[in-house]
C-alpha cells in the first residue's frame, strides 16, 4: 500500500505530510507534449506506472499552465508534472477558459502570453528537479524541443543572480545549491508515446539508435557540453535515456503484475518495463549522486539531495517569483523571455511603432485652435482607422490605447471647447474658461464669458426694430437684458406699465429658499450638438441690415382719426346717443396700475419667475414681462395692417377685429358702488335696450404675433393657423376664436428658409391690441403654459388684470423663456407637435365699463 500526499502550486502543503525524521527526497519531472487520442495524458500515465497505481485519475484542466505533484515518503521521491499549451487537449480548452479575452485580442496576443506561462513553469521544473521526463507525442524525436531548450538555457542564464537572492531567503540552504540555483543539472530522459513498428527483439537497439541520433543533435546545436554544470541538462553517458513505450499488456499479466508489486512478492523480469527504467536513474540519485560531465580534467559536478521540508519551502518561493514577475520588469531575464517567445508580437510592435507618428500627424492635421469633444472624437475615429488599416498583429490594440491617450493629451493641452450648453442647448465655443465670479480649481484659466456662436434675430418689446441676440446663457439677459439694451434706440420713451418687482430696503438681500428647489442648468431640452465646420452659425441676417427707427416716429398721430374703423354702432339710433363728450383721449397723466409694496418681502427676492404656485409675498428681481403703448390707435390702419412692424412674413401683418356688443347702463348716483368699474354684459339679438341703457358694438383690434429664431414674424388667425390676408389686404376672419380659446405657444414658422427641411419653431412673443374710442376699459389678464403639466402657469404679479387705456395701441411682450423652481422652459424639440407643448390659456383678454368719477 502506497502512502503519499497530491499537491498543486501553489497551494501551500500541510506539516503533517513530513515524516518525523525529514527524508532526502528525490525530484522527477515530467514535461513535454501529449497525444489527443490518450485519455488521460502521457506525463499522468508515466506516474500512474511507475506506483502500479492510478494515483491521477482526474483529466480535467481549469487554468492554461498548472504544476501538480505528488510526495511518496516512503520512496523519498516527488513526482512533478506540468500540464500546459504543449498538451493538445490543453489547447482545446483554451476557448472555454478566455474566449472574450481571445476574441477581443486575438489569437497571437493571447497564445504568446500562454507561452510565456508555459515557458516559465518549464524552467521553474528544470531549477528544482534532479530528473526530466520529455515526453514525446510519437515515436519520433520532436525537433523543436532544440529551440525551447536553447530559450529555457538563455534565460536560465539571465536569472541566475535573481534566482539565487530568492534562494538567500530560505533558511539553512546548502552553499552549493546557492551557488549553482539549482539542485544539480537535471539528467533528461525521453518517453515517447508510440513505438515503432519493429519487432520486439530489434526494440533495444532502436532504442541505443535513438539515443546516438539526439545526442548527436543536441551536441551540435550545444544544448549540452562537456560541462554539466554550463548546460540546461545532461545527458546520461553510460544509461539508457530512451523508453518506448510497451505494447498494452493482457489482463492476466497486468493483474499479476498487479499483485507482484501489492505484496512485494517476486521481481518483474521484463526489462521493457518504465518503472525499472526511471528506477535505476533514481537509484542512482539516492546513492552516488549524478556526475554526467565529459572529458578529460573536468572536476566533480555538484549535487544536492534537499530534506523535503526544506525543497518545499524553496519550491514554493521560486514559483511566485516565476509567476508573479511580468514580462515588463528590470529582470532582463523575463524581457529576454518574451522577446524570443514572441516574435510575432515584436513584429506587430515594430511595425505599429512606425504607423503611430502617421496616425497622430493625421488626427492634428488642420485643427482649429480649439474645438468641440464631438470634433476630437470624429478626428480621433480617423487617426484610429489610419493605425488599424496600417498596423498588423496583437500589438494593433496596444497601439491604439497610447494614440487615444496622445490624442486626449493633445486636445487638452490648451483645444478644449468650454462647451457649457446655453439655455437653448447649443455649447459655448470659447476655449475652456472661467466666468466672472465663478469659483474653478483651474485658476490658470482666462476669464470669459459663455458665447454658443449663435445669434438670433429678435424684435424689441414694441416690435419696430429688429437686432441680432447672442444666444442667452442666463434667463435674466434673454427676458429682461436684451430688451432693455435695444430700448434705448428703440422705445424708450414710450409710456411702460411697470410690473411688480423686487425694491431692497438695504443692501443686504438674498434669493428665496424655495422648497422643493432643485434646479441645474439640465434644460427641458436636451442638449444638441454644436454644428461644426463651415456652416454659418447666425440664424438671421446682420444687425446692420436692421435701420434704426426714429422715436419721434412713435409719437406721431396721424390726421386721419379712423373713428369708422375703431367703432361701429350696432343700431342706428344708439348711434346717436353717444358723442364726443363720451369719448375717452390719451393723456399724459393716465393712471397706471398701482402696486402696494407694503405685503412683499424688501430682503428676499424670487429666484426666478412669479406663477401661480409662488410663494405669497415674494417677487422677482425683474420683469421677464413688458407692456408699452405705441400711442394712438390711429397708428394702425386696418387697410394697410402693421406696415411699420419689419419682419412680417407677407399677408401676415394684419389684426384681426373683435366686435363686442356692450350695454352701458347709466347711473346717476354718486355712492360708492356707482363708480366702481363694472363688467360689461352682452346683448342679445333682437331684445330691445331697456329704459336708461345704452346698446352698442365696440370694436377692439387684437393680434397674436409669433416670431422664429430667424426674426420671421406673423400673426394667428385661429389657435394653430398662421394669419393670410387677400392680395388687398383684406381679413375674413375675426377675433372670437383667439379670445375664447387657449392660443398655442409654439407653432412651425412657415417661412422658406429653414434648415435641411425642418421647420423651425416660432414662439408666441407678443399681443397686440388697439382699444376702441369708448367708455369700456379692455383688460389684459396673461397666463401661459410653457410645457404639459405639471408645468406651472406663469403670471405677471398684478392682482387684478390690467387695464389699458381707450383709444391706445398696445403691445403686452411675453418672455422669451420661462423658469420656475426646478427647470428652464424653452422651445421645444420636435416641430410637428410644437403646437400641443404649451398655451397661452384662454381669458387674456377682456371688457369692462370706464368708472364714472
Amino acid at each position: 500500500m502506497l502512502y503519499g500526499t497530491k499537491f498543486r502550486f501553489p497551494v501551500k502543503v500541510d506539516d503533517k505530510i513530513f515524516p518525523t525524521n525529514d527524508p532526502n527526497i528525490t525530484v522527477v519531472s515530467f514535461i513535454g507534449k501529449t497525444n489527443l487520442v490518450n485519455q488521460l495524458p502521457t506525463k499522468i500515465t508515466c506516474i500512474n506506472d511507475y506506483f502500479k497505481h492510478p494515483i491521477f485519475q482526474n483529466s480535467e484542466i481549469s487554468e492554461e499552465s498548472s504544476i501538480e505533484g505528488y510526495f511518496c515518503p516512503k520512496k523519498k521521491v516527488l513526482f512533478l508534472y506540468c500540464n500546459n499549451i504543449y498538451d493538445t487537449n490543453t489547447l482545446l480548452m483554451l476557448d472555454k477558459l478566455e474566449f472574450d479575452n481571445l476574441f477581443e485580442k486575438g489569437f497571437l496576443h493571447y497564445f504568446s502570453n500562454l507561452r510565456d506561462t508555459s515557458t516559465r513553469h518549464l524552467i521553474f521544473l528544470f531549477l528544482v528537479s534532479h530528473i526530466c521526463v520529455v515526453t514525446n507525442a510519437s515515436s519520433n524525436f520532436d525537433l523543436n524541443y532544440i529551440q525551447l531548450f536553447k530559450t529555457l538555457d538563455s534565460v536560465r542564464i539571465k536569472l541566475q543572480s535573481s534566482v539565487a537572492e530568492v534562494l538567500k531567503t530560505v533558511p539553512g540552504l546548502p552553499k552549493d545549491w546557492l551557488t549553482l540555483g539549482r539542485l544539480c543539472s537535471p539528467r533528461v530522459l525521453f518517453y515517447f508515446e508510440q513505438r515503432p513498428p519493429v519487432l520486439d527483439d530489434n526494440l533495444k537497439s532502436l532504442q541505443h539508435l535513438m539515443e546516438d541520433q539526439i545526442y548527436r543533435l543536441l551536441r551540435k546545436c550545444r544544448v549540452i557540453t562537456n560541462v554539466c554544470t554550463n548546460s540546461l541538462f545532461a545527458i546520461p553517458s553510460n544509461q539508457e535515456f530512451v523508453f518506448f513505450k510497451p505494447k498494452q499488456q493482457d489482463r492476466f499479466t497486468f493483474l499479476l503484475d498487479l499483485l507482484n508489486d501489492t505484496f512485494e512478492i517476486g521481481n518483474s523480469e521484463n526489462s521493457n518495463d518504465f518503472r525499472e527504467f526511471l528506477n535505476q536513474h533514481i537509484v542512482l540519485a539516492q546513492t552516488e549522486g549524478f556526475s554526467d560531465n565529459v572529458g578529460r580534467h573536468i572536476g566533480p559536478s555538484i549535487f544536492v539531495l534537499p530534506p523535503a521540508r526544506v525543497w518545499f519551502d524553496v519550491a514554493f518561493k521560486l514559483f511566485d517569483f516565476f509567476t508573479n514577475s511580468p514580462a515588463s520588469s528590470i529582470k532582463v531575464g523575463f524581457q529576454l523571455l518574451r522577446s524570443i517567445l514572441d516574435v510575432e508580437g515584436q513584429f506587430s510592435e515594430a511595425r505599429c511603432l512606425k504607423v503611430l507618428p502617421l496616425a497622430l500627424a493625421a488626427y492634428q492635421e488642420n485643427l482649429p485652435s480649439h474645438y468641440s469633444s464631438q470634433y476630437h472624437e470624429n478626428k480621433k475615429t480617423q487617426a484610429k482607422a489610419l493605425l488599424s488599416s496600417h498596423g498588423r498583429g496583437p500589438a494593433v490594440q496596444k497601439f491604439l490605447g497610447r494614440l487615444d491617450v496622445e490624442c486626449d493629451r493633445f486636445w487638452r493641452n490648451g483645444r478644449r471647447m468650454c462647451e457649457f450648453p446655453s439655455i437653448i442647448g447649443n455649447p459655448c465655443i470659447q476655449p475652456v474658461h472661467r466666468v466672472l465670479g465663478e469659483e474653478n480649481g483651474e485658476n490658470k484659466l482666462s476669464v470669459l464669458p459663455h458665447m454658443s456662436g449663435v445669434r438670433y434675430v429678435s424684435a424689441c418689446s414694441c416690435g419696430r426694430r429688429q437686432a441680432n441676440r447672442e444666444d442667452p446663457y442666463d434667463v435674466k439677459y434673454a427676458n429682461y437684458d436684451f430688451y432693455r439694451l435695444i430700448e434705448e434706440e428703440c422705445c424708450g420713451r414710450l409710456r411702460h406699465i411697470t410690473f411688480p418687482i423686487f425694491k431692497p430696503s438695504s443692501e443686504h438681500f438674498e434669493a428665496a429658499k424655495l422648497k422643493g428647489s432643485s434646479k441645474s442648468m439640465h434644460f427641458a431640452k436636451d442638449v444638441e450638438k454644436l454644428i461644426t465646420g463651415t456652416e454659418d452659425l447666425s440664424l438671421g441676417p446682420d444687425e446692420n441690415e436692421f435701420p434704426a427707427l426714429s422715436v419721434d416716429h412713435l409719437s406721431q398721430v396721424a390726421a386721419d382719426d379712423h373713428e369708422d374703423s375703431q367703432t361701429s354702432l350696432g343700431k342706428g339710433e344708439a348711434a346717436e346717443a353717444i358723442d364726443d363728450e363720451n369719448m375717452i383721449e390719451i393723456t399724459g397723466t393716465h393712471e397706471q396700475p398701482t402696486i402696494s409694496t407694503r405685503d412683499f418681502s424688501t430682503t428676499e427676492y424670487l429666484p426666478c419667475m412669479l406663477h401661480v404656485h409662488s410663494p405669497v409675498g415674494i417677487l422677482p428681481r425683474y420683469s421677464s414681462w413688458s407692456l408699452v403703448c405705441l400711442g394712438s390707435s390711429s397708428l394702425y390702419s386696418h387697410n394697410a395692417g402693421l406696415s411699420d412692424q419689419p419682419g412680417f412674413l407677407t399677408g401676415s401683418g394684419f389684426l384681426l377685429p373683435w366686435d363686442i356688443p356692450v350695454r352701458l347702463q347709466h347711473n346717476d348716483s354718486n355712492s360708492l358702488e356707482s363708480r366702481r368699474t363694472h363688467n360689461i354684459g352682452y346683448s342679445g339679438k333682437g331684445k330691445r335696450a331697456k329704459q336708461g341703457q345704452h346698446e352698442f358694438t365696440v370694436k377692439v383690434f387684437i393680434g397674436v404675433e409669433y416670431e422664429c429664431p430667424r426674426g420671421h414674424r406673423f400673426m394667428s388667425s385661429s389657435p394653430g393657423r398662421v394669419l393670410k390676408a387677400t392680395g388687398a389686404g383684406l381679413v375674413k376672419d375675426s377675433a372670437q376664436l383667439i379670445t375664447q380659446n387657449d392660443v398655442p405657444l409654439y407653432l412651425p414658422c412657415p417661412c422658406p428658409y429653414n434648415r435641411g427641411g425642418k421647420a423651425l419653431i416660432a414662439q408666441l412673443m407678443r399681443l397686440h391690441v388697439v382699444t376702441p374710442k369708448a367708455a369700456v376699459h379692455v383688460t389684459i389678464d396673461p397666463k401661459v403654459r410653457p410645457a404639459p403639466p405639471p408645468c406651472p402657469e406663469f403670471i405677471t404679479g398684478f392682482s387684478e388684470p390690467v387695464q389699458l387705456s381707450p383709444s391706445s395701441y398696445w403691445i403686452l411682450r411675453f418672455p422669451y423663456v420661462y423658469e420656475d423652481e426646478n427647470q428652464i422652459y424653452t422651445l421645444p424639440k420636435e416641430s410637428s407637435r410644437a403646437a400641443q407643448h404649451g398655451y397661452l390659456l384662454k381669458g387674456t383678454c377682456g371688457v369692462v365699463e370706464l368708472a364714472n368719477e
